[in-house]
């Protein structure tokens, strides 16, 4: 949280956004935001007149137990950067959705025009996949059924820690997990080692196909998963981990 305080170091006037994963970032070993943390970014980009951009490409459809990550901190940002689960990841297809009032300010002569296009743009199979994909969280309740797989989750990462010394800490939001590897006296593993990959290999040969992040392994179940199948997984990998 303290981050935030540096913001008010920095001249807002010459800021036109600020662009963050909601709730967790995937890219450093995914590792969560403190909560509360979204809601008063959201604060002082009103505040300071700057732009709230959210790129929720992983963290959204469900992905952290709500349609969008930015709803559980009732969080409204200026752009929502979308892909991935639109389509359920059956074909790429990615949007960028806006406000009105942003929106509003492009319309008009032609020097005012936002100008952009893409040779995909409006693609119809991925369009197609899109709604159908939209459809099946409709139809068959996909978030409701979506905590109790979450706590289940969450009761299996638990278990691993303390069945192996290795496994440094596990940070989950949602349906999103991330197992870190370390030595037993808790330094980290030497790079050229490559231990997080070594064991997402392993887990491989057990039925269970992820990579890691450096040497954190990232563990991104299908929202359709049962809980035998999360059995499943994990079991994998402490077959890699023991192995």
């Amino acid at each position: 949280m303290n981050a935030l305080d540096d913001l008010e170091l920095l001249e807002s006037n010459k800021i036109a956004g600020v662009v963050i994963e909601p709730l967790i970032q995937g890219v450093n070993e995914m590792r969560p935001w403190p909560a509360g943390m979204l809601a008063e970014l959201r604060t002082w980009c009103d505040e300071n007149g700057v732009h709230l951009i959210l790129d929720e490409v992983m963290t959204g459809f469900g992905r952290t137990g709500t349609m969008f990550a930015c709803q559980q901190e009732n969080v409204i940002p200026d752009f929502l950067c979308l892909a991935k689960g639109l389509t359920g990841g059956y074909l790429p297809l990615a949007a960028t959705m806006t406000t009105g009032k942003i929106y509003d300010a492009f319309l008009g002569s032609a020097d005012r025009a936002f100008y952009y296009g893409h040779s995909y743009t409006a693609n119809p199979l991925g369009c197609a996949a899109a709604l159908a994909s939209l459809d099946i969280f409709e139809r068959e309740n996909t978030l409701a059924n979506l905590p109790e797989k979450i706590s289940h989750l969450a009761e299996k990462l638990a278990e691993l820690r303390s069945e192996h010394s290795v496994v440094y800490e596990t940070r989950q939001c949602g349906f999103i997990a991330g197992i870190e590897l370390r030595r037993s006296d808790g330094e980290k593993f030497p790079a050229h080692e490559r231990f997080g990959e070594t064991i997402c290999h392993a887990a491989r040969q057990h039925g269970l196909l992820t990579r890691p992040i450096l040497d954190t392994v990232v563990l991104m179940l299908p929202l359709s998963v049962s809980l035998n199948e999360i059995d499943h997984a994990m079991n994998s990998l402490s077959l890699a981990l023991s192995e």
